[in-house]
């Protein structure tokens, strides 16, 4: 097992290591302008609030953050709420990667109801099995990259309530894996990619399309893909699907 933990702002550690197959860290960070990596190797990995709570959250709180963190090993465990005060300017840099199976994680950017959420960029990478992440957002001007490389029943959910959002989503192999995303969002921009083996997407999208519109663009090679795309909200759609091949099944509804 390795643990190592960087950090810089102002910054609640508890940090505890029970057994060698589980590396347990309790986050509550107050400050600005901070960067914070965070890597966990070895099995059970757990990140969440202060007192040993699955159930709590860790906290991350303050603006212009640059947030790194990497579970590394089997059934690991994520909550965090990231809360900025930044309606302009820049929110968080947050970059999640999971390399293992039958991990959980959920993040909550402004999760506190201040709505301000603005230009945040994040990077969620999945390599394994069986995980599952949950993502949800509130705010404007955001960038959301997420990848899934290779394993079987991935799952990313996206509940995004934002306007002015570039969301781009790479799956390549596996089976069973499922993305799902709620943009209520008057515009959106959003690339989705996957090559293989069994792909579901649900997109929801809604708000006034304005001259921008709601954007949405999908390109699948490979078996079994299933989708549901909905776009609502004064016209503007802007909609491109390519897909090439096995058991497809398209509901796509665009209305003003």
């Amino acid at each position: 097992m390795k643990k190592l933990v960087r950090m810089f702002g102002a910054l609640l550690l508890v940090s505890s290591a029970v057994f060698a197959a589980d590396n347990s860290i309790y986050i509550n960070q107050i400050g600005s302008t901070s960067t914070i990596d965070i890597k966990q190797d070895g099995s059970a990995n757990k990140l969440y609030g202060v007192g040993d709570s699955e159930g709590t959250a860790a906290i991350f709180s303050g603006d212009s953050q640059t947030i790194d963190i990497r579970q590394i090993g089997a059934s690991n465990l994520l909550g965090i709420d990231v809360n900025t005060t930044v309606d302009s300017g820049v929110g968080v840099d947050l970059t999640y990667i999971i390399t293992g199976s039958f991990s959980v994680a959920s993040i909550d950017i402004n999760g506190d109801g201040l709505g301000v959420a603005a230009n945040n960029t994040i990077d969620i990478q999945q390599t394994g099995n069986y995980n599952d992440l949950i993502l949800s957002l509130i705010g404007s001007g955001n960038t959301l990259t997420a990848t899934t490389t290779g394993g079987t029943y991935n799952d990313l959910t996206f509940d995004i309530d934002a306007d002015d959002i570039t969301t781009s989503i790479a799956i390549s192999g596996g089976g069973g894996n499922l993305t799902g995303m709620t943009l209520g969002t008057d515009s959106s921009t959003v690339n989705y990619t996957a090559v293989g083996v069994t792909n579901a997407l649900t997109l929801t999208q809604s708000g006034a399309g304005g001259v921008s519109g709601h954007n949405f663009d999908l390109d699948i090679t490979g078996s079994s893909n299933d989708l549901t795309v909905t776009q609502s909200g004064n016209a503007m759609y802007d909609t491109d699907v390519n897909i090439t091949g096995s058991t497809n099944t398209w509901t796509i509804i665009q209305e003003q």
